[in-house]
């Protein structure tokens, strides 16, 4: 697939349209790609960005702030949106996008759109917020799957498929022990071959990579990168994996 190149006429064929009315403009958007949009986002003003956002479904919405060129400020454009296509276009967003957003505003504006949300959402945004802008807790996906050491196989497929009813896509299961610490991770293949009655404390790697809250986003990406693993846990002191902790003390 070739990469968007902005030309000259697709900007007036937006413009056009927007001139023509709403089922034009909607007629016309559906040739592009929601990125695309956000690049042909750069050549409109905000009045017409905002236009075009309120025409479209709130999953192509998201998507097309969520890619826009910081410089053109899509926070903005998001807290100037009604209230309730906003809340809809947060809550459609990933938490680190999110947060993202919403860290660019002022305190009373974050306040604003915060009070508006789910309080589940409102609460995880809130959690990401807390840690420093280049630290690895700004970027912490609150979603994920994870499952108890002492699960039978047939109660981990069962939490798993309880937990991905609300998670897109994921790459890793995570174990913990009782009390929420990680042990490890199993994927899932190794749950699925495992036989009948087999106990997840038996298939999962202690052999974790992990990071602190308070991590720096750079040596992040400098594990991910030496270690080749798509996704990397991000955890509290108090939570750090028994096996290091035994190392540790040692």
């Amino acid at each position: 697939m070739q990469s968007f190149e902005l030309d000259k006429s697709d900007i007036l064929k937006i413009k056009s349209a927007l001139a023509d009315g709403d089922v034009a403009i909607t007629d016309i958007l559906k040739e592009y790609h929601a990125s695309e949009i956000a690049i042909l986002f750069e050549n409109l003003s905000e009045d017409e960005r905002i236009h075009i956002i309120n025409l479209l479904p709130t999953a192509i919405a998201s998507e097309i702030i969520s890619e826009m060129n910081p410089e053109i400020h899509p926070e903005d454009l998001l807290h100037r949106l009604h209230p309730d296509k906003r809340s809809e276009i947060v809550e459609e967003l990933a938490y680190d996008d999110a947060t993202d957003l919403i860290s660019q505003l002022s305190q009373a504006q974050q306040n604003e759109i915060l009070e508006n949300l789910d309080e589940e959402d409102a609460s995880n945004i809130r959690t990401l917020l807390a840690y420093p802008e280049d630290s690895a807790g700004r970027l912490m996906n609150t979603q994920v799957i994870k499952v108890y050491h002492d699960m039978t196989k047939k109660g981990a497929l069962d939490e798993i498929i309880r937990l991905s009813e609300e998670i897109e896509e994921f790459y890793t299961v995570y174990v913990v022990d009782n009390e929420n610490k990680l042990l490890g991770f199993v994927s899932l293949k190794e749950i699925i071959k495992a036989k009948s009655g087999s106990k997840i404390s038996e298939l999962y790697s202690p052999n974790v990579v992990f990071v602190h809250a308070e991590t720096d986003q750079e040596e992040v990406a400098k594990l991910i990168s030496q270690y080749n693993i798509t996704s990397i846990p991000v955890v509290n002191e108090d939570l750090i994996p028994r096996l290091r902790k035994q190392l540790l003390s040692q």
